[in-house]
């Protein structure tokens, strides 16, 4: 989709929120699923899918950031399957501490490489 928007005249800007959001919503048919075959109820089931549908929009777009500033297709792959394999993030720890310093760290490495790393001349 980023590449036919690309040519269609679309600015680079709009994209990287656009295509997430489209992509977002392909996985709504996951709430009938959980719904029905899970036996949630319907307000449950739309916060499990809401919370997905989130994450897919957030992480979208940091895949068509990535794809957008290198123009390498292999960037958001990789990306992609390691977002798979790692699931979804903790966010809370019973125990902070040590955690708690590693995710800041994390945070700001990936602030402050995130440009650097992604020169299309890489």
């Amino acid at each position: 989709m980023i590449p036919l928007l690309l040519c269609g005249g679309f600015k680079a800007y709009d994209i990287i929120f656009l295509c997430p959001t489209f992509f977002s919503l392909v996985h709504l048919n996951h709430m009938m699923e959980i719904y029905s075959h899970h036996n949630y109820s319907l307000l449950k089931a739309s916060m499990v899918v809401g919370l997905q549908l989130d994450y897919t929009a957030v992480f979208g777009s940091f895949s068509s950031f990535l794809f957008v500033r290198t123009g390498n297709l292999v960037a958001p792959l990789i990306a992609h399957a390691f977002c798979n394999y790692m699931g979804l993030p903790v966010l809370l720890i019973p125990r902070k501490g040590l955690v708690s310093v590693a995710f800041v760290a994390g945070m700001l490495s990936f602030a402050w490489l995130l440009l650097p790393l992604t020169r299309p001349d890489l």
